[in-house]
């Protein structure tokens, strides 16, 4: 089982590689990494998420099982945020990037890698688990997350909470929701709509992996500046965080499999849409950015390990 989710972590790393590789052809560019951005989170991702959990779920108890779940996660993410806000001011982060900070260690990626990661180990199955985290994180990050960046904004712009209500309805949002809706109310769909949906679902995950690899490509390289609150966030995000994650999740009365997923959640580098919307509110953007980059890149080495060190000592059994 191990080295079978190695082989299918390097099997991601690979079309991370591709990304990474394509990045430079002269007809890819920015051009061919903002598309691929914008037509995997508002295209394929939609109907990944209602694909794969009206597949996923078997009825409606099932769905209405994994929903009780939610607050688990809701309480999972809000105790990683409330550690890097403690560890910010025990190390006395920069107070200019201190929420900048606090947002980027506290939230992972969970569409761009943390989707393929967990389909890659667990199988096509996995999706509606992992949904469960998607919301409590989308919530979390669109309103806490949100907070803090509008915190202190250098412009004085006032708070856009109509704009982030919006954001919590997002495409992904709703192909999810519209699959649980479908679920709950015990709604036929028909094959000649399921196949078409089962086709661009299975695009989602290299489409979003090729993604990772032409942002690592295209960050200038020359601006990352690998200072002390860098190397702190990095520890938050792989040791601090894996860490508490471990401790919390081994508490709550969830299936073996529900604490596996949450914690490779948990573990993944730094959410990519921090870095848009610290730009957004004025804030350290080139910090934001180097966080995303730098723990991105690690996470390549880090996804394994935590996998071979969770499946080898079996810490959720």
């Amino acid at each position: 089982m191990v080295l079978q989710s190695i082989k299918s972590i390097f099997a991601l790393l690979i079309l991370i590689g591709m990304g990474f590789y394509f990045a430079r052809k002269k007809w890819f560019g920015k051009n061919g990494m903002d598309f691929l951005s914008k037509f995997t989170v508002e295209a394929t991702l939609p109907f990944y998420m209602f694909y794969n959990i009206y597949r996923d779920l078997e009825s409606r108890e099932r769905l209405l099982f994994l929903i009780t779940k939610v607050p688990y996660v809701f309480a999972l993410i809000l105790m990683c945020v409330c550690l890097a806000a403690v560890t910010a001011k025990v190390c006395r982060i920069r107070e200019d990037r201190r929420d900048t900070f606090i947002v980027a260690a506290g939230f992972p990626n969970v569409v761009f890698i943390g989707f393929p990661v967990i389909q890659a180990l667990w199988g096509e199955g996995i999706t509606s688990v992992g949904a469960i985290y998607y919301i409590a994180s989308t919530v979390l990050f669109w309103t806490l997350g949100i907070s803090l960046l509008q915190r202190g904004e250098k412009n004085g712009k006032s708070a856009r909470w109509a704009q982030n209500i919006k954001n919590l309805f997002c495409p992904t949002v709703v192909g999810m929701f519209l699959g649980m809706a479908a679920v709950f109310f015990r709604i036929e769909v028909p094959d000649f709509i399921l196949k078409p949906l089962s086709m661009i679902s299975g695009v989602t995950s290299p489409l979003a992996l090729v993604f990772i690899g032409s942002v690592i490509r295209n960050m200038e390289t020359s601006s990352i500046r690998i200072g002390k609150d860098i190397v702190v966030a990095v520890l938050m995000r792989f040791i601090m965080v894996p860490a508490t994650a471990v401790v919390f999740l081994r508490l709550l009365p969830v299936t073996q499999e529900m604490r596996e997923v949450f914690f490779m959640l948990t573990v993944m580098p730094a959410m990519a849409q921090m870095g848009i919307m610290a730009r957004e509110y004025d804030r350290d953007y080139e910090f934001a950015c180097t966080v995303i980059t730098v723990t991105t890149v690690i996470s390549m080495v880090t996804i394994p390990v935590f996998m071979y060190l969770m499946q080898t000592f079996v810490i959720f059994g």
